[in-house]
Formats: C-alpha cells, sequence, structure tokens
C-alpha cells in the first residue's frame, strides 16, 4: 500500500507547482533578450502581446511550427510540427503592430496546451496597472493552493468543511474514480477523488490528462498505481452557478 498523504508532501507540492505552471505565462523583457517560455509538445499553444496584435512569428528554423493567425484578435496560435516531448528547445522572433521584436526560447513539454502572453515594453503608468493586475493573479493563485492544501491536510483548513459525497464517477475501465468530497471556498469548489486501479497492469497519471473545462488546478497523490493500488486526486474548479 501506499502511504498516507502526510508522509507524501513533497510529491503533493511537486503536483501543486505543476499546476499552477500550467496558468497563463506572462513574458516580460523579451524585447531585450531571449526569454524561456514552456509550451505544450502536442497541442495547440496561443501566443498574444497585451495591448498589441502580433505582426510577424518567425521561427529560428523553417518547419517546427505549424501556425495560424487570429487576424481578429491579433494572436497566434501554434503547435510543434513533429510533436515530441523530447524536442529541443525552439528560438521564436516575434513582431508587433508598433515595430518591437521580441525573442522566446519555446520549451516543449508533455503538457495541456499554454497561453503565452507578451508584455510590450510601456510607461509607469501602464506599469503600476499591471502590478495591481499581478497582485489579483497572485492572490488568486494563492486561495487555489490554499485550498489544495485545505483538502490534503486536515489541520491546515482553516474552517473550509467537507461536504461527504462518496459517489462514483463514470472513467474507464481500468480505474475506478470515486468522488469522496466537496470543498466550497468562495467562486472555487475543492473536490477530492480516490482513484483504484482495477487493471492487471500498472497505471500513470498526468495531471494535464485530467483538466476539463473550468478545473483550474489539479494534484495527484501518487503517479504510478500498480494492479489494485490507489491515490488521492484533489481538483479545483470554478463554482457553477447552481451550486
Amino acid at each position: 500500500m501506499f502511504p498516507r498523504l502526510k508522509n507524501s508532501w513533497g510529491a503533493l507540492l511537486l503536483s501543486l507547482l505543476a499546476a499552477e505552471a500550467g496558468a497563463t505565462q506572462l513574458i516580460e523583457h523579451a524585447d531585450r533578450g531571449h526569454v524561456s517560455v514552456n509550451i505544450s509538445a502536442s497541442e495547440t499553444n496561443r501566443l498574444a502581446i497585451e495591448g498589441r496584435r502580433i505582426a510577424n512569428v518567425v521561427p529560428s528554423v523553417k518547419g517546427v511550427l505549424a501556425g495560424q493567425k487570429d487576424e481578429g484578435l491579433g494572436a497566434y496560435y501554434f503547435t510543434l510540427a513533429n510533436a515530441a516531448p523530447n524536442q529541443g528547445s525552439v528560438t521564436l522572433f516575434v513582431s508587433d503592430d508598433k515595430g518591437v521584436t521580441y525573442k522566446l526560447i519555446l520549451l516543449p513539454r508533455p503538457m495541456a496546451g499554454e497561453e503565452i502572453i507578451i508584455r510590450p515594453p510601456g510607461d509607469k503608468t501602464a506599469s503600476a496597472g499591471r502590478a495591481t493586475a499581478d497582485g489579483r493573479a497572485a492572490s488568486y493563485q494563492r486561495r487555489i493552493k490554499d485550498l489544495m492544501l485545505a483538502m490534503a491536510d486536515e489541520e491546515s483548513r482553516a474552517g473550509v468543511e467537507p461536504v461527504a459525497v462518496n459517489r462514483e464517477v463514470p472513467l474507464w475501465k481500468e480505474g475506478r474514480l470515486v468522488l469522496l468530497a466537496q470543498y466550497l471556498e468562495g467562486d472555487m469548489v475543492g473536490e477530492r477523488y480516490r482513484l483504484n486501479n482495477v487493471s492487471p497492469s500498472s497505471m500513470l497519471l498526468v495531471e494535464q490528462e485530467l483538466y476539463r473545462r473550468g478545473v483550474r488546478a489539479v494534484a495527484v497523490e501518487h503517479h504510478t498505481l500498480m494492479q489494485g493500488d490507489s491515490t488521492q486526486i484533489y481538483v479545483v474548479r470554478e463554482r457553477k452557478d447552481h451550486e
């Protein structure tokens, strides 16, 4: 059997960091030098420039990207032409409608499609406004992480009480997924699941495979399950109107 969650904080925190890394990436100072960004190796990614429109996108090596420009929004949607998680980095030169060029180093990862927002150089007033927006984004991410930890550890709940559910959720024939409890917190809902491997083979879990519309974070206690083993799964999603 796997150890209890209290003995698995390292793995859980790594899962939380991975989930947080899946949020929108805000890129600054790419007009001054190369900036590295994570992208999905197999899914479509979105690239945009804050307050401006993309005029041109040129990869350093021809044929590595397959992309399409959104003429209405001035954004750029792209995938890797050779979708492989172990593919090397790709350098990208992006120009905006005001003649500024940005340099990105794309790092393919086995993750869900990413949204990348480039921040152009601006004045101090605009920077102050962005700092306020950054503060709100950081607060939102903090709430997600706090709810995750509240579900994982009874001592850190701080008034967030679970509502028992114990309802089986149809998944796939190799796994039995049960929604154990829900945690309502403002405009978010935390959900704690137990997944049992009921197949004769080992099972490998990846957080990105569990994302759906409205899901903001996923953390998995144990990523590899042998036959008969189980793991806890934690999900934070947007709260629906009727909840």
